[in-house]
């Protein structure tokens, strides 16, 4: 126990420290070589990321999940209905993205690149994944899927306001689509949602 939490203390100060980095820098593979010159061991960047940029990219968004969960586990959110659920654990997550904005903006826009498709897929499955599961889900059949493509849908737009607009519009964006698909009460028509509402980079994520 002891061992694991004196890793995980390493890590998050490396993380604290690349999120400087890629915040002015972004992402490619010298932030391997600017972390080294900001005082990390290059051992430690081989025994936790085998010493590869994509390696820390994956832990970020990890960490990201995590705090979600340490911030929706502060309050009761079991006593909401399961709309404001999904609507408050979007805000908090929304809260810490905006926290350290530059930095998930640059991480945003370097998952677009084809070559990190995998990465990308992964992440945003997990990300949607992680709130539904925050929010008590425990659907197993064909929802479970339309689900989650419906949240990835509503968060992947939200992202786009927050990296190109501002917070405060963050809001009334995940307001506008919650509310257009509660009003959907046919499956088809909600696949007919995720069509007409995802963004155009997107689609090639989901063949």
């Amino acid at each position: 126990m002891k061992k694991n939490n004196s890793n995980n203390k390493f890590k998050s100060i490396i993380l604290q420290k690349l999120k400087k980095i890629v915040s002015v820098e972004g992402w490619s593979e010298k932030v391997l070589k600017q972390l080294l010159q900001n005082g990390v061991e290059k051992s430690d960047l081989v025994t936790f990321f085998q010493y590869d940029y994509k390696e820390l990219l994956k832990y970020s968004l990890e960490e990201l999940n995590n705090s979600l969960e340490k911030e929706i586990n502060k309050i009761n959110i079991i006593n909401y209905s399961l709309n404001k659920r999904i609507k408050k654990i979007l805000m908090l997550r929304f809260n810490i993205l905006n926290n350290d904005k530059e930095f998930y903006k640059k991480t945003f826009y370097h998952l677009l690149i084809p070559s990190n498709n995998k990465i990308m897929k992964s992440s945003l499955y997990k990300s949607v994944d992680t709130m539904w599961y925050l929010a008590g889900d425990n659907s197993t059949d064909f929802n479970f899927y339309t689900k989650r493509l419906i949240l990835a849908v509503i968060y992947v737009n939200a992202l786009f306001v927050l990296f190109n607009k501002n917070f405060d519009e963050v809001e009334s964006n995940i307001d506008r689509n919650l509310k257009k698909i509660s009003k959907i009460p046919k499956i088809k028509d909600r696949i007919s949602f995720i069509k007409d509402n995802i963004p155009v980079f997107f689609k090639s994520f989901l063949n």
